[in-house]
């Protein structure tokens, strides 16, 4: 190899070296570097369905569910009368724990924090 062509494949390869990080920075990021991403719920409107129970004196008004440490409250249930089942679609996040709030004709409340509910099938509400 001579000392020209020599000279012009280092001066392609520093500019090639150079260059790529450059073109690396503008490219989107699926053609970049694998970036380690948290899981995200499901954006297709995923529901788990449980059997909810109230076993508690008072009537259930509402029955609401959020992904587990979300403010986005649902409503999934309305009113249910004491000592009746009725079913349930929660929403299924992508790791199953949703908190659950109800609240009671009596006044009462009741919350329930990181609830599977892939894994708990039935809900059963009690004073």
């Amino acid at each position: 190899m001579t000392r020209r062509s020599l000279a012009v494949a280092v001066a392609a390869a520093l500019c090639g070296l150079i260059a790529a990080p450059a073109l690396g920075q503008n490219a989107p990021a699926a053609a970049g570097a694998p970036t380690k991403l948290k899981p995200k719920a499901p954006t297709d409107g995923s529901t788990v369905t449980v059997t909810v129970t109230n076993s508690r004196k008072a009537d259930l008004v509402e029955l609401q569910a959020a992904e587990t440490g979300s403010v986005s409250w649902k409503k999934v249930l309305g009113a249910l009368k004491t000592g009746k089942q009725a079913p349930a679609k929660l929403p299924q996040s992508y790791n199953c724990r949703v908190d659950l709030h109800g609240t009671f004709a009596d006044g009462q409340s009741m919350d329930a924090t990181d609830v599977d509910v892939c894994a708990q099938k039935t809900l059963n509400l009690t004073d």
